[in-house]
């Protein structure tokens, strides 16, 4: 998905422990144009609706829809062109970890001595750690590995290079993934219908 490889270091003298795996978001220009199409659908709709909502003379419900469409299109356009602005990465070496999110333009480091569990499959990494060894709280980092290319790669690795076991997690079922499509867009109906009787 994408052009991730292992990087290693270029002069004589280093050990090859020192290279490090660099995973970088791969920029589809397919999904963008999705994303773009469905913003201009939503566009279409807050035009389609203006008129008949302006002869009604309802202020409150003409601002509400016309705000609802106009925000969905523009989160569509910014999820659109986000991979080319702000790509998320991950590079994993025998150090630890750094990790940059999609919507998280800070790099989030991570060394494996600090790593408490991990867990792994090929959609998402859940990494439980100790920023203060001295202490036994521990904070999540969750890595959206479905956003990264060569998704078996980075599970390869990480299995490597961890001082700990992992855990492996399979991937949810279809139906799974079906219900929560369902759920979403009944919470986006719901959500516009409260915009309206309000």
């Amino acid at each position: 998905m994408t052009n991730s490889g292992k990087i290693s270091e270029s002069h004589q003298g280093k050990e090859p422990d020192e290279s490090q795996y660099n995973f970088i978001e791969h920029r589809n220009p397919v999904e963008t144009m999705m994303c773009l199409i469905l913003a201009a659908a939503y566009l279409g709709l807050a035009k389609y609706c203006f008129t008949p909502l302006l002869v009604t003379k309802n202020w409150e419900l003409l601002t509400n829809v016309e705000v609802f469409f106009c925000t969905i299109a523009a989160l569509s356009v910014f999820i659109g062109v986000r991979p080319y602005f702000s790509p998320s990465s991950l590079q994993i070496s025998r150090h630890g970890i750094k990790y940059q999110g999609p919507y998280w333009p800070r790099r989030k480091t991570v060394n494996w001595r600090h790593v408490v569990s991990l867990y792994l499959s090929k959609e998402l990494i859940i990494i439980l750690y100790r920023p203060d060894l001295d202490r036994k709280r521990t904070w999540p980092m969750i890595i959206p590995a479905i956003y990264l290319g060569q998704r078996e790669k980075i599970v390869e690795v990480m299995s490597e290079y961890s001082p700990k076991p992992p855990i492996m997690m399979t991937s949810p079922a279809l139906i799974s993934r079906i219900l929560f499509v369902i759920a979403f867009l009944a919470f986006v109906l719901w959500l516009l219908e409260l915009m309206i009787s309000s």
